[in-house]
């Protein structure tokens, strides 16, 4: 069973797609579809969870509680 949609484009977005299925030697629709169940196939980030997650290795230091460091860090003692 086909189910049709009709969506509306930036005209950039149409021309590249339009561009795309012609070096595919595609008609559009045809390629519109298979690019639409390759992205519905392909993993996704992880959504939800934890937000920092993916920037925790950035912090390496050994020391990383600078509580203990407060007074030297804002006073320079």
């Amino acid at each position: 069973m086909s189910v049709k949609f009709q969506i509306t484009l930036p005209g950039d977005l149409a021309v590249e797609l339009k561009q795309a299925a012609a070096r595919e030697k595609l008609p559009l629709a045809q390629f519109i579809r298979e690019t639409m169940v390759i992205r519905l196939r392909q993993p996704r980030a992880a959504s939800g969870g934890d937000p920092f997650a993916s920037i925790t290795a950035l912090v390496d230091a050994p020391d990383t509680d600078l509580s203990e460091s407060v007074d030297e860090i804002l006073y320079s003692r």
